[in-house]
């Protein structure tokens, strides 16, 4: 859990891979993951998504050591359960997403400052019709536009949980049955999952 609030600058998608692959880096070298994965972790707020993915990849190959000597001497650490949470999303909701048209967003940010029990780290499921960096700025600065605790504790969009299903048409009853779907996609492999839930 991060004593501070990271900046809330926003991460944009890294350009040149693609965030639906299950293996996203598997072209990149070993030794460029491991520098990028030091770089990505000293930025504010840090890279946590891209890092982990890098580690996973990393792992795949049991080269991992050095890497996780990175997130050691950062005071990070990956996020654990991104694999499993993108397993089910590419797995369960991403094929039934084939003709993609829209503004709207449905998204997942990630964020901290959840009891122990509850894990190092926990996702915000939230949908817009707004452009994303909108939201997302909103989420950040806090008040009435803030769903509770991002101010503080968010610190990242996870791409990866959402890149591939969007965009939507901008309906509410749409993004709403959506952002549902992802929340109840990610609850069983995420310890804390919050957001607005359709029942």
């Amino acid at each position: 859990m991060s004593d501070h609030p990271y900046s809330s600058a926003l991460n944009p998608p890294l350009e040149g891979i693609d965030y639906s692959a299950m293996r996203p880096f598997s072209r990149w070298s070993s030794k460029h993951l491991e520098t990028l994965i030091g770089g990505w972790l000293q930025l504010d707020p840090p890279c946590l998504e891209l890092a982990t993915l890098a580690l996973n990849e990393l792992d795949i190959r049991q080269d991992d050591l050095n890497a996780r000597m990175k997130f050691a001497n950062s005071g990070l650490t990956p996020i654990p359960w991104l694999s499993a949470a993108r397993d089910a999303v590419l797995s369960t909701l991403a094929p039934e997403r084939p003709d993609r048209k829209g503004k709207g967003t449905v998204y997942v940010i990630l964020r901290d400052g959840y009891v122990p029990e509850n894990g190092t780290y926990g996702a915000y499921v939230g949908s817009t019709s707004k452009p994303f960096e909108k939201r997302f700025a909103e989420h950040r600065k806090g008040g009435k536009r803030s769903a509770r605790g991002l101010a503080k504790h968010g610190i990242e969009p996870l791409y990866s949980l959402f890149l591939p299903l969007n965009p939507f048409p901008s309906t509410t009853s749409t993004l709403r049955e959506w952002e549902t779907r992802l929340h109840e996609c990610l609850a069983p492999v995420v310890p804390k999952v919050t957001g607005d839930v359709a029942f």
